[in-house]
């Protein structure tokens, strides 16, 4: 009877992948093939992370496997100084790693009851301590074994460090050396962390002086390297407050083919020397990601925007309180290349400034912003104001037609200004007197129509993001609300303190309002409508469930709306809205019930 190794390889390779990874113990005993076939796939992945390898290799035999199948390992993770002490010093080294991390930051010191090199050669605590009483020994984190490591897998693909990977047992530097060991040949993707940093080194720069010291760069940037031809994707974290000295960051020079650069937590004095790097070495780098952003300067933010050479396709900022006009306008000299655009915040921008960027971004694919909990008290995202962009389209000769178009696959966005005359209370019942201010009653259904139209070129779209996402627990904690209240009490509780938490401006997704015009946008998976003022009801979710067959879920479905003149009806439509939904739990749209 033909078994599994009888097969032809390029079947093999198609089975094995579907084979749970927790049973190739169980393949390994079927037989001897399956024994050969199976071993590299049971030790091609080992990960030691919060423990030692005597607690993850409990017994000396294990130890043992662990050394004789070092050579089948293909991705190491771990927080142990000895298991990287061990997997240096195989004799010969016969590892062939393409993907290691190591973090060191929590785990200075591993404590061990003997450290297996081979299966020849074990160390006790005796000998290795020169004290027989010990039943213990301590493997200290050591820049050395790293490099050794490094040195011995010239196949790596994927390598991740932590700071504390970067200094000698004597507590001397040891990045330089780390660097100059890194294989080149086949590395695609490094990440570097410095959190908790080296202390900033104040010889090389005073707390006035930023620049960067000429006299290192033989040091740190090892001009006599091979640089890293295959590196594609560079992530740096930063050591927040605690300064990293900038000059650590040369080794950026050796990066001609980074094409993605992700940056967190990374404090002014390291920030302000990237655009260096980049403009002189990575003139590939398309895309750019940052994370919180711990100091911002707008001088800073235009020129970091402005260092490609090639264009953005992926821009993603943090909540930036410096981020303004002219930061702007340095975004939207991108407009031809981007592909991806997430705006977290500014206290800066003003709430129409991204008009021109849905007008211009013909090949946006995403715009993000904000999750859940990150949005704060004076949060100010990528907005649209819909009867003021209608007014300048139809009244005012420009031409406001946006250009996101079938590319689009996500859109998260705020619609404010819409007319809407049929909101005439607060959530609890008092009297809305602030909402309604310029706006025009008359076109209620023309502003909204053309916001459909817009939209309704986005055929490819498939996450639509219209609600107000939560506050984080400290603009809660600042308005007097918290999870545990009902809406309409957080609602009003907020209010007093200057934060809306509802939208009563914001687009009805009734078939009254002109919902028919989407019906193009068949891909649509999610929609979100949190906290809006919206009249989704049966008749809606029907037209949805022929015309959006893909949708699964929208969020904030159910709605009593208390908020409007239709508010005695309220309670029955949320009422059959609930029952509808119960009557369809595998998702709205009709594909799912084919």
């Amino acid at each position: 009877m033909p078994s599994l190794t009888t097969l032809p390889q390029e079947i093999i390779d198609l089975v094995l992948p579907l084979i749970n990874p927790k049973d190739y113990a169980s393949c390994v005993g079927v037989s001897k093939e399956w024994h050969t076939l199976f071993t590299p796939l049971l030790w091609r992945d080992i990960r030691v992370v919060d423990e030692t390898i005597n607690e993850r290799f409990k017994t000396r035999e294990a130890r043992h496997a662990l050394v004789r199948n070092a050579l089948h390992l293909r991705t190491v993770e771990t927080t142990d100084p000895a298991l990287v002490c061990c997997l240096r010093s195989c004799m010969p080294p016969t590892i062939n790693l393409q993907s290691l991390t190591i973090r060191f930051k929590n785990h200075p010191v591993s404590t061990v009851t003997e450290l297996v090199i081979s299966d020849k050669v074990v160390l006790r605590p005796g000998p290795f301590t020169g004290d027989e009483t010990r039943e213990t020994m301590d493997i200290r984190r050591c820049a050395g074994d790293v490099i050794r490591l490094l040195q011995d897998n010239s196949d790596l693909q994927h390598l991740s460090l932590d700071v504390d990977c970067f200094r000698y047992k004597d507590g001397k530097e040891g990045f330089p050396d780390l660097v100059a060991a890194i294989p080149t040949a086949k590395l695609e993707k490094l990440e570097l962390s410095f959190l908790q940093s080296i202390p900033f080194d104040r010889e090389i720069n005073s707390v006035n002086d930023v620049e960067l010291d000429a006299k290192k760069v033989n040091q740190y940037y090892l001009a006599e390297r091979a640089p890293f031809f295959a590196l594609k994707e560079v992530v740096i974290t930063g050591g927040c407050q605690n300064y990293m000295d900038p000059n650590l960051l040369f080794f950026l020079m050796r990066c001609p083919s980074m094409e993605t650069l992700r940056l967190h937590r990374l404090d002014d004095k390291a920030l302000q020397t990237i655009p260096s790097f980049i403009e002189f070495s990575c003139h590939k780098l398309v895309n750019l990601e940052w994370r919180k952003s711990v100091y911002d300067d707008e001088d800073l933010i235009i020129r970091l925007i402005r260092s490609t050479k090639l264009g953005w396709k992926e821009l993603r900022l943090p909540d930036l309180l410096m981020f303004s006009t002219g930061a702007l306008e340095a975004v939207m000299e991108h407009t031809e290349t981007l592909e991806v655009f997430r705006f977290e915040s500014s206290d800066e921008i003003r709430e129409d400034a991204f008009l021109d960027l849905l007008c211009s971004a013909r090949n946006l694919r995403r715009l993000e912003g904000i999750v859940d909990r990150q949005r704060k008290r004076f949060t100010t995202e990528v907005m649209v104001h819909a009867q003021a962009a209608y007014s300048e389209h139809v009244d005012g000769g420009v031409d406001r037609s946006w250009a996101l178009g079938p590319s689009m696959e996500h859109l998260q966005l705020r619609i404010e200004g819409v007319p809407r005359p049929d909101v005439v209370c607060r959530l609890n019942g008092s009297e809305l007197m602030f909402q309604q201010t310029g706006l025009d009653p008359t076109l209620r259904f023309d502003v909204q129509r053309w916001i459909y139209t817009q939209l309704s070129r986005m055929t490819g779209l498939e996450e639509l993001i219209l609600g107000l996402q939560d506050l984080s627990i400290r603009t809660m904690n600042f308005a007097g609300v918290d999870s545990s209240m009902s809406l309409v009490a957080m609602e009003e509780a907020a209010l007093l303190n200057g934060i809306r938490m509802f939208n009563y401006q914001s687009l009805e997704f009734s078939l009254e309002s002109g919902l028919g015009l989407l019906a193009g946008l068949k891909e649509l998976r999610m929609l979100d409508v949190r906290s809006t003022a919206h009249y989704i009801g049966v008749a809606e979710l029907e037209w949805m469930h022929r015309n959006w067959p893909k949708l699964e879920t929208i969020k904030g479905l159910e709605s009593d709306r208390r908020w409007s003149v239709y508010h005695a009806d309220g309670p029955a439509a949320k009422a059959a809205v609930e029952a509808w939904m119960a009557a369809h739990p595998r998702g709205i749209g009709s594909s799912f019930y084919l």
